[in-house]
């Protein structure tokens, strides 16, 4: 009976029925064991150990690549730390300014309005035209405030009231920040406003003259004090 049992496991190499004796099971050296209802299962040694061996790569897998993520967003967050300095944060504002929302708003709406009001117009000039004004009057105003030391960033007010709101945008408008935290009449921004539309004078002949760029220069400044009164009161921006 013990070989006959003997040879029945061997063959199955799975299980084995309870009713053979203890002293009859043979000596497996590669199974394990373990009672299961009223069978004896076996799982074979070397399955196990290949089972084991796979998630050991796997689990080696997962903690390199969470570390590697670890690693770059590190490398990423200290990359960005020594990138922020105030050299190339002018050049940023400079890149926002000249080619930003705003910029685009100004220069397609300017046009389509000049269009609407004179049939004549002929949109891709005039579009042209307006692009062309701004480029100078961004680079005039962003490279004189570098070289003066002006900012050319807008800074909302944390105020509250409507005279305070107000009063800060009216500041804000006419005036630019120092590295010092004082304050200063915006002589770069001025100064970009008027070169741009004197340049843009240069290169169109529509009957206008000095006197008409100044007025209209000088008028644009109201309407950018309005603009960021409104944006004061409303929060847009903020």
């Amino acid at each position: 009976m013990t070989r006959t049992c003997g040879r029945e496991l061997e063959k199955s190499g799975l299980s084995a029925d309870i009713s053979c004796p203890a002293s009859s099971r043979p000596a497996v050296s590669q199974s394990l064991f373990s009672r299961l209802g009223g069978q004896i299962v076996s799982f074979p040694i070397g399955a196990a150990r290949r089972c084991s061996t796979r998630c050991c790569f796997v689990a080696t897998a997962l903690v390199a690549s969470v570390s590697g993520i670890a690693s770059a967003q590190s490398q990423v967050a200290e990359a960005a730390t020594i990138r922020v300095t105030p050299s190339n944060a002018r050049v940023q504002n400079y890149l926002k300014d000249l080619a930003g929302p705003p910029t685009a708003v100004r220069v397609i709406g300017g046009s389509l309005l000049t269009g609407l009001r004179d049939d004549k117009t002929v949109l891709g000039h005039e579009f042209a035209s307006r692009l062309g004004q701004m480029a100078i009057e961004t680079s005039v105003h962003h490279g004189l405030a570098a070289a003066m030391g002006h900012s050319t960033e807008y800074q909302p007010c944390e105020c509250k009231g409507f005279g305070a709101k107000v009063q800060h945008a009216l500041v804000e408008t006419f005036t630019d920040r120092r590295a010092d935290g004082t304050r200063a009449i915006a002589v770069p921004r001025m100064t970009g406003a008027y070169a741009g539309r004197f340049a843009r004078l240069a290169w169109e002949h529509d009957g206008s003259g000095a006197q008409d760029v100044l007025l209209s220069t000088t008028l644009s400044f109201g309407f950018d004090a309005i603009f960021n009164i409104a944006r004061e009161l409303s929060g847009v921006g903020r």
